[in-house]
């Protein structure tokens, strides 16, 4: 018997998982039904909300219709109809592009699903292969609503919208407001990779870099197999929002012999003004994507070291020299600094133009994703992920051709609340692509000393007998990037090590906790404020001077931290937990070097 959700589904089989998801195929327990459940992973449902709230006024036959939202623990989880099918993305996938009367039967439907979600002032959004799902009897559905809005919403801070690189509209690209027009050139593209077998902007094997300049561009590769459907998609995927048709008049389009002409009469074209530094257009490029799920697998074989990859020795590129300052003088002075956070992390301040407040930009090499949607293609980059903003931050991230991963994340400091933050990220990342199209990034100029935590394996701090006796079974850890940190997880405990370059933590007021002493170390220890129960000590390993200079008027020394800690989510509250978590400190300690 599988697990029974809030007292009413019944969990039978896991339909696919992601960094912000999992669905389920379920029992509806009180109408005897399957049903598919969806729950978001991490504290922020606001993704299920969203959706359960789009869904809820949405009654199209195709469109996977939104049942309930229910609530299990912490858990919110969405429910929907399940539907047995494959989607368009697998069907291409598996047996090919597809012939044109299918094509068309599968467009239509999608259009008339369309044209009811603008009618009522939603727009999708995120229109493509992989949220359409096909039945044996080519009856087509869209689903995944998690990125849709209604059309009234406006936001603050210019156009950073969403859409999956491969068939976003070329307005979307160069920063605009993605609207019901947008909808209609992503059917178009949708189409076109039925047809054709890839994405109007590439396959993406040259990088997302160049995809995005193709998307802004509005230049789709030829079509190659549509022959007389060729100009239905030129309709849908014209380059300007104004000569596609409306998604009710593509419904008339796709069911009649006779397509519509390329270009519709009594528009007139508006051409926009281009201008700025190459920086900062690229930086125009790199703004509105998202995936709403992660990309690779710890197990993907890495790729030949060369373009789009961290080289043969990850652990020696250079953060901060990923980092080109020009991508962010136009917002103010930006000032970097090596010294702080995990060794594959660089921070750099920046103190905005009129002196009114200081915006911190970080980014982080990570290790591949745990749980990736689909199975990675060796040697080729992600598309840019583009989160929904939390917690007062922005953050950009992108997997590389060698499953790694390079994650830029902004947030306000010292009076900034105000800041374009997603700019930020987004200038930030478009300098490391830029750079990444030549070569892996750049390695470090100084090698770190020989006492460094840059030399231990955090892994091999805990043996499996600590381990297994909290966790309660033995469980093989997860390492990260070039094994500066470890987790072991065993519902309903996780263990983690990380290492961490600090201020001095012993009389720094805003690190809370007791100041402690584990075996020969000066440590902290103190419950984590915020999601599940959690209690972390804070280990010193070493005081230091860093050897370049630190920001104006902040602490001139550092230490380097090994931070463990034990979360429970049925614990309860932090403070249960530090006993065992300085436990675990004692045992650390003692393998130090």
């Amino acid at each position: 018997m599988g697990r029974v959700v809030a007292n009413r589904y019944r969990l039978e089989e896991e339909l696919g998982r992601g960094g912000m998801g999992v669905v389920w195929r379920a029992v509806d327990l009180e109408l005897g039904r399957q049903v598919t459940l969806k729950r978001a992973l991490g504290e922020d449902a606001g993704q299920i909300r969203r959706e359960a709230r789009i869904g809820a006024g949405l009654l199209h036959s195709n469109v996977v219709t939104v049942f309930d939202t229910v609530t299990d623990g912490d858990a919110q989880w969405l429910v929907t109809e399940y539907l047995a099918a494959r989607s368009l993305e697998e069907l291409v996938d598996d047996g090919g592009p597809l012939p044109e009367d299918r094509v068309r039967r599968i467009g239509t439907q999608l259009a008339a699903a369309l044209a009811d979600m603008h009618a009522r002032g939603i727009v999708h959004r995120d229109v493509k292969p992989g949220n359409v799902l096909v039945t044996a009897d080519d009856v087509a559905k869209l689903t995944d609503l998690g990125i849709a809005r209604w059309t009234e919403v406006t936001r603050t801070g210019g156009a950073q919208l969403t859409g999956t690189l491969g068939y976003v509209a070329p307005e979307v690209a160069d920063g605009a407001e993605a609207g019901p027009a947008s909808d209609v050139f992503s059917l178009g593209a949708t189409l076109y990779a039925a047809i054709e077998g890839r994405s109007p902007w590439g396959s993406g094997e040259d990088g997302p870099f160049a995809q995005m300049r193709r998307a802004a561009a509005g230049r789709p590769a030829p079509a190659e197999r549509a022959g007389s459907f060729a100009p239905v998609l030129a309709a849908l995927m014209a380059r300007h929002p104004a000569d596609r048709p409306a998604a009710a008049e593509v419904v008339t389009l796709l069911a009649a012999d006779a397509p519509a002409p390329l270009r519709r009469p009594g528009r007139r074209l508006r051409r926009r003004l281009l201008a700025g530094a190459a920086v900062v257009a690229v930086a125009a490029l790199v703004a509105g994507f998202v995936l709403a799920r992660p990309l690779w697998t710890t197990t993907t074989a890495a790729a030949p070291a060369g373009p789009n990859t961290l080289g043969a020795d990850p652990a020696g590129t250079d953060p901060c020299a990923a980092i080109s300052l020009n991508s962010l003088t136009g917002f103010g002075r930006p000032f970097v600094d090596p010294e702080v956070l995990n060794f594959g992390t660089c921070v750099v301040t920046t103190t905005l133009a009129d002196k009114s407040g200081q915006v911190q930009t970080r980014l982080d090499l990570t290790g591949p994703l745990r749980y990736p949607p689909r199975p990675p293609v060796p040697g080729k980059m992600g598309e840019i992920e583009y989160p929904e903003a939390h917690d007062g931050s922005c953050e950009r991230a992108i997997s590389l051709a060698d499953a790694n991963r390079i994650v830029v994340t902004s947030h306000p400091v010292n009076r900034a609340q105000d800041a374009p933050l997603c700019s930020f990220s987004e200038s930030v990342l478009s300098g490391v692509l830029a750079t990444l199209a030549n070569g892996p990034l750049p390695r470090r100029a100084r090698p770190f000393p020989d006492w460094s935590l840059a030399h231990v394996d955090a892994c091999g701090l805990l043996d499996t007998a600590t381990t297994s006796a909290v966790l309660g079974r033995a469980k093989e850890p997860d390492r990260g990037f070039s094994g500066w940190n470890c987790t072991w997880e065993h519902d309903p405990r996780t263990i983690t090590v990380e290492f961490s370059r600090e201020w001095p933590i012993e009389g720094d007021d805003e690190v809370p906790g007791a100041r402690i002493q584990v075996g020969n170390r000066k440590a902290v220890i103190a419950p984590v404020p915020g999601g599940h129960p959690e209690c972390a000590v804070k280990v010193v390993h070493r005081f230091y001077t860093p050897a370049l200079p630190v920001l104006n008027g902040t602490e001139p020394n550092r230490e380097e931290i090994a931070v463990v800690s034990v979360e429970d989510t049925t614990a309860a509250g932090g403070d249960a937990l530090c006993a065992t978590a300085r436990s675990l400190a004692e045992v650390l300690v003692r393998r130090l070097p």
